[in-house]
């Protein structure tokens, strides 16, 4: 390979890798988990959130909440970050006394050394402090407030579900931005082949060029010997 293409080459080695995307959403179950709440569940007072957030890059995590629907990506902060790993724990604790009641849904992001976040959610959380909580289905156990004034402990746990993940960033950005880095290393690749092949045409034709005098010089001497 020439010279001037494994520079360029060495260069894109480089270069690349940090011309791409670091904080890119990723859906690593057993590393970003909520257990509980579960979705579609009823909530009031003092919620714990319970969950994994743990990774072998890990640097720190934090909760946010936001109202469901979220046309505009606005989210509130819970806590954090925290730069405590947990592994099937307490990820913290929501105070969901202050709060309207509505839809909500809840996320956990769990920050990795390379700039990568592991995300987590928990959708269509019916947050129930002024609002009689629904009776429990099959599906769901809910607790019910008795006539007293709601103690502020966690409502009982249900049956852990699959926690939804979510990418957090248009596909199609993502696919643009691929192909536009690709194309911009595709043209360096091609301009550094361009010019390692015009830099050995003219170390060649200088060749030639000494060849053809070193010829004419050995005639001329041969022609001056015959005379």
């Amino acid at each position: 390979m020439p010279a001037g293409l494994r520079s360029v080459v060495r260069v894109l080695i480089i270069v690349i890798p940090l011309m791409l995307p670091l904080q890119v959403n990723a859906q690593a179950p057993g590393y970003a988990d909520i257990t509980y709440p579960q979705s579609g569940e009823a909530i009031f007072g003092l919620v714990t959130i319970e969950g994994s957030a743990d990774h072998p890059s890990f640097v720190s995590y934090e909760l946010s909440f936001a109202h469901q629907p979220n046309p505009e990506d606005t989210w509130f902060p819970i806590m954090g970050p925290i730069q405590t790993p947990v592994s099937e724990g307490r990820l913290g604790i929501w105070d969901t006394t202050g709060i309207t009641d509505g839809t909500y849904q809840l996320r956990l992001r769990v920050w990795l050394k390379n700039g990568i976040a592991l995300e987590a959610f928990v959708q269509e959380l019916r947050i129930r402090n002024t609002i009689p909580t629904e009776t429990p289905t099959a599906i769901m156990q809910v607790a019910i407030p008795s006539p007293s004034p709601p103690t502020l402990t966690p409502t009982p746990r249900p049956t852990p579900l699959t926690p939804s993940f979510s990418d957090g960033r248009p596909y199609v950005m993502r696919i643009f931005f691929t192909g536009a880095i690709l194309g911009g290393a595709g043209l360096i690749l091609l301009g550094g082949y361009l010019f390692a092949r015009r830099s050995m045409s003219l170390r060649w034709a200088k060749l030639r060029m000494r060849r053809i005098h070193w010829r004419s010089e050995r005639e001329r001497g041969k022609r001056r010997r015959e005379q």
